[in-house]
């Protein structure tokens, strides 16, 4: 029972990058599909006259095997997270969790066995935002943003349910019956010419024939893990006038992940654990959106805001660094070089010479993609075409788990493999690997609730990593339950580490590395350095505008 626990562990722990290595396997053989027409059937979605329809939303978060339909005529095929979602595209979990987050940072969850069809994703010509989504089966969480003017819609066979902004809601479709219980907030539920409006802390179930209103809101297996998401970002979103027109999705991964930087003048954004060998663009996966072309994924938990707006630079003594700003670049996020678009690029190969600067701080910044080589090629009749193409330049480093109840941190992961927001503050530990190479922290396996174990059956949700004790094989600290907020600098929330009895960790077996790792061979001679580079301030500084 204990090793079909620890398994369950690890496979949550490390979902986020699960479906990369699936993508990897199902490369070879997506190309080998051919070609396959796409027959559009009309869907009244509530699209109108004049609406652009080239929003992206974010697949967040991932954890176990999930599936998204991206309308390349090969069906439903693994995805991962930082996949950009599109109008018309079909998102379902088997045995995972997902989070889905749009431009103001609404978010929707779905629990296992669920699918959620985006039916539309519009920007009307008025600037609003309007999103329309078919829930076919399952449990979906929604908490949205108090953003005025935009429309946010839930169809759930014959029924449809507006959402007000600042509502929080669960909705649970099988065949028989649909309920949606608020908790926050309100939803006005359309149904065969009746309207009715569900308030805060109340259910409405819908039957074949009847709609019931209850006064409460029943207690279900999946809310802790809800609530635990919502707690996440809550503690670390923070709307920030920097993002790229307007977006804001991302943010709470960027300020649990990494730290803006001031060095020599300039303030950047890096990860925690990189130095100066890292790369933003050593691995990846290209996918293929028809009508688009290839959009370029990363595989970090962080990956979304810094591929899609802002300029990558390499920082000597500080290795690649991201500055927000500029235009946003949705799909078409595959090359720009100093400001000039180059179209139909992807990054293969090594960078050419003359694109890392060779004096000064930051200077002749790249955008994405660092370097371009000839892309797939579109295919024609009858031909075949790759929907997911792999891109590893280096092996691709992550932290982990080395036994049961020791996680490592790895120099160079980025942040690949750690647990969203559940191992306290990341900075201290930041600190240690860039000295040391790696650093382990005692860890041990809880369900969203905290207990370990499932209980019952009582609290669904998937296993989650949280810091113990040193030396103990009991639970220590829960998780972040009792982190302390500190001020928030330029839109960025800071956390503090875990109060009370706090984890330890220690500096791993990686060997002494202050002075930092090699320079990559792009990089200019005797400026390499570790992340956390002599004479820098790292944390929360005002972030550029």
């Amino acid at each position: 029972m204990k090793t079909t626990f620890r398994m369950t562990v690890m496979a949550a722990a490390l979902g986020m990058v699960s479906g990369l290595m699936a993508a990897q396997e199902q490369g070879a053989t997506a190309g080998s599909e051919p070609v396959a027409a796409t027959t559009a059937t009309h869907v009244d979605n509530g699209a109108m006259p004049g609406d652009s329809h080239v929003r992206i939303v974010r697949l967040s978060d991932v954890k176990g095997m999930l599936a998204l339909d991206r309308k390349t005529g090969l069906g439903f095929e693994q995805t991962m997270q930082n996949m950009p979602i599109v109008e018309g595209e079909k998102l379902k979990t088997e045995d995972g969790y997902a989070e889905v987050e749009f431009e103001d940072n609404t978010t929707m969850r779905l629990a296992p066995n669920s699918q959620v069809d985006f039916s539309l994703l519009a920007l009307r010509s008025s600037g609003a935002k309007a999103s329309t989504m078919n829930v076919v089966k399952g449990t979906v969480y929604v908490s949205t943003e108090s953003t005025k003017g935009n429309e946010f819609l839930l169809v759930a066979g014959e029924t449809k349910m507006t959402v007000a902004p600042s509502t929080h809601l669960r909705l649970q479709v099988n065949e028989s019956r649909t309920v949606v219980s608020v908790f926050n907030g309100s939803v006005e539920v359309q149904r065969g010419g009746e309207t009715t409006l569900v308030s805060k802390k109340e259910s409405l179930t819908i039957g074949a024939d009847q709609m019931t209103v209850a006064k409460k809101v029943a207690g279900e297996p999946y809310d802790a893990w809800d609530k635990e998401s919502i707690d996440y970002h809550k503690r670390y979103a923070a709307a920030n006038a920097f993002a790229g027109g307007g977006n804001t999705y991302g943010l709470s991964d960027l300020n649990y992940y990494g730290s803006f930087i001031n060095a020599g003048g300039s303030s950047f954004w890096q990860p925690y654990f990189v130095g100066a060998g890292w790369s933003p663009y050593a691995n990846g996966l290209w996918a293929l959106y028809p009508g688009a072309g290839y959009s370029f994924v990363s595989p970090y938990p962080w990956g979304w805001l810094p591929y899609h707006t802002g300029t990558w630079s390499f920082f000597p003594g500080y290795g690649w660094g991201w500055q927000p700003g500029g235009s946003w670049n949705g799909l078409n996020n595959v090359g720009m070089n100093g400001g000039t678009i180059a179209t139909g690029t992807m990054p293969t190969g090594t960078m050419p010479t003359g694109t890392v600067p060779t004096n000064g701080l930051g200077k002749n910044p790249m955008h994405s993609p660092l370097r371009s080589a000839a892309p797939p090629q579109p295919p024609v009749a009858g031909a075949t075409r790759q929907s997911l193409v792999l891109t590893n330049e280096k092996p691709m480093v992550m932290s982990q788990p080395d036994r049961q109840g020791n996680f490592v941190f790895q120099k160079d992961s980025a942040g690949l493999g750690v647990p969203r927001g559940s191992l306290g503050n990341l900075n201290h530990v930041a600190n240690d690997v860039g000295r040391h190479g790696s650093a382990s922290m005692p860890v041990y396996a809880a369900a969203p609730n905290g207990a370990e174990g499932n209980v019952h059956g009582a609290t669904r949700g998937p296993a989650t990593l949280r810091p113990g004790y040193a030396g103990e094989g009991s639970p220590g600290v829960r998780g972040n339950e009792a982190a302390s907020t500190a001020g928030r600098q330029g839109g960025y929330e800071r956390t503090g580490g875990v109060q009370g009895a706090s984890p330890s960790y220690h500096g791993g077996g990686g060997g002494a590395q202050s002075g930092g790792a090699a320079a990559p061979a792009s990089a200019p001679a005797g400026n390499a350095g570790a992340g956390s580079g002599g004479g820098a301030s790292r944390g929360p500084v005002a972030s550029p505008k």
